[in-house]
């Protein structure tokens, strides 16, 4: 089995996120920014926090996207925006995702 490369990696997952992104948008036309919107008044009462918490606060707020990966874009473009870092990693809480790991992050506010 052939390893992926760091760089590919990367590559392979901002594809994922443009993918989840443009379907999100095309269900659901501006998701993108109502979710970010969403993002920006979510970290002004939590310093820290994970992807699914976000996500489970805003529903009934921000119509749910086809696929839950359509948020990781929301949260690049806070981290690029040097809104959020990582720090460090948690068990997620979903039962399907059997335990696994996920970034937390800490807001720069």
């Amino acid at each position: 089995m052939t390893q992926l490369s760091l760089f590919k990696s990367e590559v392979l997952r901002d594809a994922g996120i443009r993918t989840a992104i443009t379907s999100a948008n095309t269900a659901t036309p501006g998701w993108a920014d109502k979710a970010y919107q969403f993002l920006l008044k979510y970290i002004v009462n939590n310093n820290e926090f994970m992807a699914e918490e976000m996500r489970v606060a805003s529903e009934g707020i921000v119509p749910a996207p086809p696929s839950a990966r359509a948020w990781g874009a929301v949260i690049v473009r806070a981290k690029r925006n040097k809104l959020i870092q990582s720090a460090g990693f948690r068990a997620v809480r979903n039962p399907k995702a059997h335990r696994t790991p996920a970034t937390v992050w800490r807001v720069l506010l």
